[in-house]
């Protein structure tokens, strides 16, 4: 099961660095549990107060296991720290302000000078330190591709990826950056010798992914020595974008938690309307409505609730409309209320929200990145049937299982022609199974294909990973995986899965996926939706290899089935 930051209170983040001491004498915490630490307050992250324990570590504590004294002491002693800015131009932080000036982007296999003025500040940096000549950095950054194009669709603005070379010379860091097609910020290496604070993070050996503040309080960080730690770093990634997206209800009451604490000393000689902390509105089912826009009057009772709503007839807002949104934001939306002198009192609140365009992000890929699926499901072995040469020829359908229950293919001939880019769509489009639902395959069955009698033969997947070659040159083939799994009940569930090359595939018979491509395998390149039945479920997987490396790399995950009812 995929951790949460629910599951603990603090998260603390130190690095194999030798620690430094902070510039200022740390002061010493307390949580609700009566554990303490020293730290240095910087800033509230969505639902979490960050602390830096040294120069390269931190802890990130949830708001709730404060109480509201050490909310307020969190308020006063950060209050110095500069506050994220609207655009990354006048940032002040101390990642995002040493990257400003000193940053390029690849284009047209050349790096070019990027300018951040008009951006926001982000919220999180990705720091990549890598080497040209260390081979595991090749892999890192190939391997996060998916993943931050995924980040850039469901939180726009909110993350930013930059590549920082160690033990490089410039012409190595300019090749890297060009030649593996970053689709993120490289640091100008001119430049990076300046930039302090990021400087302290650089490994003097290895590589290093590290998800951090844009003032300093590491979240995440691995070595990414290998795929394994390179998915816990995704996925830890994916945990804190995910916590601090301010739509997600969960983390609601932690911040109510601590503006209810801290705005009654923040105000205590002046008046302050309401705080907009959550709210119920969505807009996917807006837009299905034709509503751009949902104006109305709140009125906030001293607990931060709604006691009462009225909703205006415009923006597409029909009559009809009217009580059923008014009953959603009295019931849904969340405050810390009005202050007067220093006491949380009742207040109207003025209410607009206007329906923003449709998400360029798919619906599976928001679903994996909010951990809709936090149950995987290993597959530890396959049943490989590999390879089948795809030349220029159509494959046609299965002929007759004889006697010994072997499946004969219709032949084919095969020209020793160039394979042309149609001919292999071609065998990429022609599928062997006639009923892909009826494939059950056991250990060592053989089937003839093309009058080559090949077999299914178990294959391990070491960390979702399922080598297809064998060690013979085998470029312009196709093969197939097959695995059965149990579920208790029906699921829905979702597949990461990554590709070298083409990929189709059917669970229990059923086309789920098809996408015909030349790429490497990286983790969860494309995000499938999947259904499971209760009982037993078939997935079937056709790989098709244009030239050199042939794979594919993958994971279950599926939601958690509902409590029972009591």
């Amino acid at each position: 099961m995929r951790p949460s930051f629910f599951l603990a209170l603090t998260f603390a983040v130190t690095l194999a660095l030798a620690p430094r001491p902070l510039a200022a004498k740390p002061s010493t915490w307390t949580d609700l549990s009566g554990a303490t630490f020293r730290a240095d307050p910087t800033e509230i992250l969505g639902p979490f107060a960050l602390f830096n324990t040294s120069e390269i570590s931190g802890r990130r504590v949830l708001l709730r296991s404060l109480g509201p004294d050490e909310c307020r002491r969190f308020f006063r002693e950060s209050a110095a720290r500069p506050p994220a800015a609207a655009q990354w131009g006048q940032a002040k932080g101390r990642i995002t302000g040493d990257l400003l000036g000193n940053v390029m982007r690849v284009t047209e296999q050349k790096l070019v000078p990027v300018d951040l003025t008009g951006r926001p500040e982000p919220d999180v940096i990705v720091l990549l330190f890598g080497s040209y000549n260390d081979g595991e950095s090749w892999g890192m950054v190939r391997s996060f591709v998916p993943t931050y194009q995924r980040i850039q669709q469901v939180y726009p603005g909110r993350c930013e990826a930059v590549f920082f070379g160690v033990r490089d010379k410039a012409d190595e860091h300019q090749s890297i950056a060009t030649q593996t097609y970053m689709p993120w910020l490289v640091t100008d290496f001119s430049a990076q010798r300046g930039m302090d604070h990021i400087n302290r993070f650089a490994p003097a050996e290895g590589i290093l992914m590290m998800a951090i503040s844009r003032d300093g309080v590491p979240l995440a960080s691995s070595r990414a020595e290998n795929v394994e730690a390179i998915k816990q770093f995704i996925d830890a990634l994916s945990d804190v974008l995910r916590a601090i997206d301010p739509a997600n209800p969960a983390t609601w009451r932690e911040r109510q938690h601590y503006l209810d604490a801290v705005r009654p000393e923040q105000f205590a000689h002046a008046h302050a309307a309401p705080l907009l902390i959550g709210s119920p509105l969505r807009g996917d089912g807006l837009r299905q409505r034709g509503v751009t826009r949902v104006k109305a009057r709140l009125d906030v009772g001293p607990d931060g609730h709604a006691t009462a709503a009225t909703v205006e007839p415009e923006g597409g807002v029909t009559p009809a409309m009217t009580a059923p949104l008014a009953d959603a934001l009295r019931k849904g939306t969340l405050f810390s209320p009005a202050i007067e002198q220093g006491q949380p009192v009742a207040g109207p609140y003025d209410y607009v929200y206007d329906t923003p365009p449709p998400s360029a992000a798919k619906p599976a890929d928001i679903a994996w990145l909010r951990g809709d699926g936090r149950i995987e499901i290993a597959i530890g072995s396959w049943l490989v049937l590999r390879p089948i040469p795809v030349p220029a020829a159509v494959f046609s359908s299965v002929d007759h299982v004889d006697a010994n229950g072997v499946t004969v293919f219709t032949a084919v001939s095969v020209s020793q022609e160039k394979v042309s880019r149609s001919s292999q769509m071609n065998a990429f489009n022609s599928d062997f199974f006639t009923d892909p639902a009826a494939v059950l395959p056991a250990e060592g069955d053989g089937q003839v294909v093309d009058e080559a009698r090949l077999k299914w033969e178990r294959v391990k997947s070491e960390d979702g990973y399922v080598n297809m070659q064998t060690g013979a040159n085998q470029d312009y083939c196709v093969g197939y995986a097959w695995a059965e799994l149990d579920s208790p009940q029906a699921l829905d569930g979702w597949l990461g899965i990554g590709s070298d090359d083409g990929l189709k595939i059917w669970l229990n018979g059923k086309l789920v996926h098809d996408r015909w491509v030349r790429r490497d395998s990286r983790i969860d390149d494309d995000i499938v939706p999947l259904h499971l039945e209760a009982g037993k479920n078939r997935l079937l997987i056709k790989i098709q290899n244009a030239t050199g490396e042939w794979s594919f790399i993958s994971r279950l995950r599926v939601k958690a089935p509902p409590a029972p009812k009591s």
